[in-house]
């Protein structure tokens, strides 16, 4: 087995000779061991490698990181608005073993032209890659598309500064319970809205019935995604909320309510909360789904329409 003790050599050199922790600028080191010098994942034929580049600053690494067992590696794809497949470097980080590939990961920074050897890694052969959900374009962040996270073992742990602390993915659903929302690292002006909207509502139940929301959050397994809902707990009603009546908000709000209901336990009920009534077919819509409506009125009070399609005003 190569080790990562060694200190650099030529490009037809069997044995790997860059040592762990070690700097080299990546056009060296793809003029002395093959490999294209732009692309997350390169590999290098000339010396059965494939080179991975972790950027965990930018939004191509969005999920990278190094879990104590495992490091996450977020896969390449260039597509806008379509989810990463398994092909071209994918493809070759899946069937590295067949092929007798040897993964090796370097850390790059977006400053500077140098990466660091961070070690040889091998593809967890049970579970080699989970999906996340995220933008697939930084410029585009509504445009949501699965991505691949691949989960690979180090020979030997990475030098310890160079990936963040990331969660392992679970293989049972994780559920979670607080009484208080998780902020938002720099909210968008939707999140702040809707935000504010749970706000007022929650402020609206404490007064009227002494009760405050509580804020579930639920991994699904074999994912790196949270799922975030609101529950009542006296009417025992799962709660979305929409800053807008948009119809694709409320399509959005409705699979949101289908999705973490799943994980609750027993049959809740749903509503949706949103920032003033909804027309007639929006309403009917909703009434077909089994999904109440609620919305602020004036004085502090909410409106609300019954599942049984009942309107009462607080």
């Amino acid at each position: 087995m190569p080790t990562a003790a060694a200190t650099v050599g030529d490009a037809a050199a069997s044995e790997w000779k860059i040592a762990l922790g070690e700097s080299i600028d990546r056009a060296e080191l793809h003029r002395r061991c093959g490999g294209r010098i732009h692309p997350r994942v390169s590999p290098a034929r000339r010396t059965r490698n494939v080179f991975l580049f972790t950027t965990p600053a930018q939004p191509t690494g969005l999920f990278d990181g190094f879990t104590g067992e495992h490091v996450h590696f977020t896969g390449e794809g260039r597509q806008t608005g379509t989810d990463q497949v398994l092909t071209q470097g994918n493809k070759c980080i899946l069937h590295h073993h067949a092929e007798g590939r040897t993964l090796r990961l370097f850390h790059q920074r977006p400053d500077t032209t140098k990466v660091t050897y961070l070690g040889q890694l091998h593809l967890d052969s049970d579970r080699p890659f989970v999906w996340a959900d995220a933008p697939s374009d930084p410029r585009r962040p509504l445009e949501i598309a699965r991505r691949l996270v691949f989960r690979l073992r180090p020979v030997l742990s990475p030098p310890p500064g160079f990936l963040p602390t990331t969660t392992p993915a679970s293989w049972t659903p994780r559920v979670s319970t607080d009484s208080k929302p998780a902020l938002f690292p720099n909210p968008s002006s939707t999140q702040r809205a809707a935000a504010s909207l749970l706000a007022s509502y929650n402020r609206y139940l404490r007064a009227t019935l002494g009760i405050n929301l509580v804020h579930y959050w639920v991994r699904p397994a074999g994912t790196l995604i949270e799922i975030s809902s609101h529950y009542d707990p006296a009417r025992k009603e799962l709660l979305a909320v929409r800053h807008t009546l948009a119809r694709a908000a409320i399509w959005a709000a409705l699979g949101e309510l289908q999705d973490a209901s799943r994980f609750m336990g027993h049959q809740p009920a749903r509503a949706i909360i949103l920032p003033s009534e909804p027309d007639q077919d929006l309403a009917a819509l909703l009434h077909q789904s089994d999904v109440a409506v609620i919305w602020p009125i004036d004085r502090g009070g909410f409106a609300r329409t019954q599942r049984s399609n009942c309107d009462t005003r607080s």
